[in-house]
């Protein structure tokens, strides 16, 4: 069973990786058949499906910041950050989410919620 300091340390080493662009490091916390469902309601992603995710979500050169304190439970953490996203034409989108981690016995995720909705995005110009 993970302990709260270890799940605390995954989350940081997920916001660490997306913000070095190192979308295999953000890999290598998922568990082997782990689920990502992204936002939450939508297709889970499996397999290849979450690399791709993942690079195509990131590859403009995301930030991402916790913007308030982990939860956690006995097997889960949540958190809060925002991140922005590079686009097109100079825009940047803002995304504010909340990321749940469900971690298996061995402390890999096995399943990430990403909760937000179109009040939670907003696209400025650069």
């Amino acid at each position: 069973m993970p302990t709260a300091e270890y799940m605390r340390d995954i989350v940081d080493q997920y916001v660490t990786a997306i913000n070095a662009g190192d979308m295999q490091a953000v890999i290598a916390l998922y568990a082997d058949g782990a689920e990502v469902e992204d936002p939450a309601g939508t297709v889970p992603k499996r397999g290849d499906a979450i690399l791709e995710f993942y690079t195509n979500a990131f590859s403009g050169g995301a930030k991402v910041a916790l913007s308030g304190p982990v939860r956690l439970s006995a097997k889960a953490a949540a958190f809060p950050f925002r991140a922005e996203i590079s686009g097109p034409n100079g825009t940047v989108t803002h995304v504010e989410v909340i990321d749940i981690f469900d971690f298996d016995e061995a402390g890999k995720v096995e399943k990430m919620t990403a909760h937000f909705g179109p009040t939670n995005i907003k696209v400025t110009s650069s």
